[in-house]
Parts: structure tokens; sequence; C-alpha cells
């Protein structure tokens, strides 16, 4: 039952190796047509001075007919039906690296934390790979302080996120055994600059006390944070900071401390969220506080999906992140 001039198209399903093992009763493959429709391929296969030669023998327009022809082995049928969407096919090698990769360098959501409600939000500019230069981290200090990180490395996109993973890697180790958070981030730039290359970055790291009520506050030309007492009432705190990390050694990076009452709410966010071509930085921020300010009465999740929002009206696409922490009253 051939059919002539019938050709490949969407390959679902196929049989055989091509070496010195290969079985022809075994060579067979089957394409989807944009119609629907199956075609089944047959090969035929010859050894001489061993070079191995594919010749198509016969073209089947149904499985059930190519099965009756003797052409593929009897559960072909099966198969077909878990090609077709019962049971997807395995992904090709290479996707298995890239989702491996992706996972490895997506944000995950934070641990939760005794004393503090999160809510995170993250969007890399580029759907098509899923990653990006933006990151988040929540973690605890030896001392029982949190670590709030939010960071942006230079441009977006796939090539950025293996330069954001070592450097949250880098933040992470060295917290965990730095008690100011300045001093965290210089020793971050100075390990990056002893590796020159594309791996520029702003930063803010935050060590919150819940129960003392302190934040320690670093920042590496990092956009501002937003607080908001437990009223809803947010302002805007433009600490001192410095350059980005990497950028050139040995760079100061003051610590700020501030006051956090019970209810208080933090707001992190990359420039994704509040700046643009036609928006200022400024007023990205402003706009950000009146958002939040519009916000009163929400519950934490609800204000991070409300404030993420503006991420589509600041007139460009860009990796976009932000962290909120609040502390619990009482």
């Amino acid at each position: 039952m051939g059919v002539a001039g019938a050709g490949p198209g969407r390959l679902l399903v196929s049989s055989g190796t091509r070496d010195h093992r290969y079985d022809p009763a075994t060579a067979w493959r089957v394409y989807q047509g944009e119609d629907g429709s199956l075609t089944v391929s047959t090969d035929a296969w010859q050894e001489e001075s061993h070079t191995l030669m594919a010749i198509r023998t016969d073209w089947y327009a149904d499985a059930a007919a190519a099965s009756a022809a003797g052409g593929m082995p009897p559960d072909v049928a099966g198969r077909v039906t878990r090609a077709l969407g019962a049971e997807p096919l395995p992904p090709p090698p290479y996707r298995d690296f890239a989702e491996a990769f992706r996972a490895g360098v997506t944000p995950t959501p934070p641990e939760p934390v005794p004393g503090l409600e999160l809510a995170v939000r993250h969007r890399p500019a580029q759907d098509e790979f899923g990653v990006g230069g933006d990151w988040y981290d929540v973690f605890t200090l030896n001392d029982g302080q949190v670590a709030l990180v939010v960071g942006d490395v230079q441009g977006h996109g796939a090539s950025t996120a293996p330069i954001m993973a070592r450097i949250r890697t880098l933040l992470h180790a060295y917290a965990v055994v730095t008690p100011d958070p300045g001093r965290t981030l210089g020793l971050v730039n100075d390990f990056l600059d002893r590796f020159p290359g594309p791996a520029h970055a702003t930063c803010t790291l935050a060590y919150l006390d819940p129960t003392a009520g302190s934040l320690r506050v670093a920042r590496a030309a990092h956009p501002p944070l937003l607080l908001a007492d437990p009223a809803g009432t947010p302002r805007i705190e433009d600490v001192e900071g410095g350059l980005p990390l990497g950028m050139l050694a040995d760079q100061g990076y003051p610590c700020t401390t501030l006051t956090v009452a019970p209810g208080e709410t933090l707001v992190l966010v990359t420039d994704g969220l509040v700046e643009g071509p036609q928006l200022a930085l400024d007023q990205g921020m402003e706009r950000l506080a009146h958002r939040f300010r519009r916000s009163r009465g929400l519950d934490l999740e609800a204000t991070a999906e409300r404030l993420f929002k503006l991420a589509d009206l600041t007139g460009h696409r860009d990796d976009v992140t932000m962290l909120l922490a609040r502390t619990k009253a009482g």
C-alpha cells in the first residue's frame, strides 16, 4: 500500500540504530503530517566496505497497513498512540540539560521564616529562555538575623544567568560569616574584581532582626527601598550606597541602620519595576509608593500582585524582581 510522493512531517517515534548492529526488521519511523495523518517509513540497509547506506523501500499511509505488511513490530500501534499524546516523547538530551540549567539559576520560593511574612515575584525579560540576571534571596544568618537580597546583573537574558548565579552564591557564602552587610558587599566586589569579566551587578543586602526591630542595609548602586508602617503609609529610604559590584576594587559600602516596627513592610525591587525609557527612577519609586498606599487592607500576596503590575508600565521589557517582607505584629 505505497503512497507516492509521501514525505515526512513531524517525527513521532522511531527505532533502530545506525551502526553495524542495525536490524532492518525494526527500522521504522512514524511521522505526523500537518493534516494529522500518519506516515510510516521503513528502511532497508546494506553494508559495503563498512559504509552503511539507507534505502527507503516503502511508505505507508497508516500504521495498520504498515503492520499488516510486516514493516513494523507488532507493538507499533501502542507506541504511536503514546507519541500522539497519551505519553509524551522523551525530550532530547540537550533539553534535559537546558531544564537543569534553568532550574539551577531560577530563584525558588523562600523558606518560611519565623516572625516574618514573605512574598516574592520574578519575571525574566526573555520568555524564550526563562532565565535572566535578576535574583532575590532570603536566608537566616548564624545569629538569627534574616538576610534579604535583591540584585540585578547588567544586561538580561540567558548570558547573564551564570553571572547572577555566581554572585548570588558569593553573597550567600560571605553573608553567613560576615556580620556587616556593607562588608559583605565589599568582599563580593573584591572577589569579582580579581576575576575580570562582564560581571557587574547592582544589589541591596539587608540584615533584618525582627525581634530587635532593626534593619541594617547596604546598597551597591541599586534602587532605593520602600518601608511602610503598619497602617500602610510608605516612605522611600534612599540610603547611602556604593558602585555596582565588580566595577572597581577596594570599594566601601556604607551600612545604614533603620528601625522596623512590628507590622511594617519592606519592599525591595529591581529597576525593571521602577525605571524605563520615559520613566526616571525617582518617578518610578514615587509611583511604587503611591500604588502601595492604594493597596491598604490587602494581604501581602495581594499587595505583591498589585505592585508587580507596575512592570508593564515602564515602557520596555526588562528582568523584574520584587521581594516583600512584613514583620508580624505582636
